[in-house]
């Protein structure tokens, strides 16, 4: 029989009618100190095994680890997750979304998520880990980039190709470095 160990409100055990001499496992969650150790022992005398968390398990003195294994008591490592995984539906929705097409925005207003919590769901539920540019889309269409790099391969001047396509000069100068290769 497993028991969990909780400290609220100045009780250390969940309340269960069960006999606590047949007690002989107990999980805990909260550091062991001196006090905790004989309030376990009074409480649970045929204790054998006591189990806790590898974060907690660190946390103990290497002091009481030998003293309770000298009593027969030992500690080991266990994790004991009790809750499901949050986001696992949530979280393929994202990875749909985004090979859709969809910018992390506009992912974020159809999930109702926050924009942070759309990449963390894509870096954690995308097989072959797809990038996601950060920053701003270009307001320009790819049609629009192709016809500048068409103009630019074909030696018309850089202002001629801004005033044909309604595009600043910068702009074009942006697109041909960053574009063209």
């Amino acid at each position: 029989m497993i028991y969990n160990i909780f400290n609220n409100d100045n009780s250390m055990v969940d309340d269960k009618t069960m006999n606590d001499s047949s007690i002989k496992e107990v999980h805990i969650t909260k550091p062991l100190s001196s006090k905790i150790i004989v309030e376990l022992l009074d409480k649970y005398p045929a204790l054998e095994r006591i189990t806790c968390p590898i974060s907690l398990y660190n946390r103990i003195s290497k002091r009481y680890v030998e003293v309770l294994n000298e009593m027969g008591i030992s500690i080991k490592i266990e994790y004991n997750y009790n809750h499901p995984k949050k986001y696992n539906d949530i979280g393929s929705k994202v990875v749909d979304l985004i090979q859709e097409g969809k910018t992390p925005i506009e992912v974020a207003n159809i999930l109702n998520l926050h924009i942070k919590k759309v990449y963390y769901l894509r870096s954690k539920f995308s097989k072959p880990k797809t990038k996601l540019k950060t920053g701003k889309k270009t307001k320009y269409s790819e049609k629009q980039i192709n016809n500048i790099k068409i103009q630019f391969r074909q030696e018309v001047p850089i202002k001629k190709i801004a005033e044909t396509e309604n595009i600043p000069l910068r702009t074009v100068y942006y697109i041909i470095k960053n574009y063209i290769k």
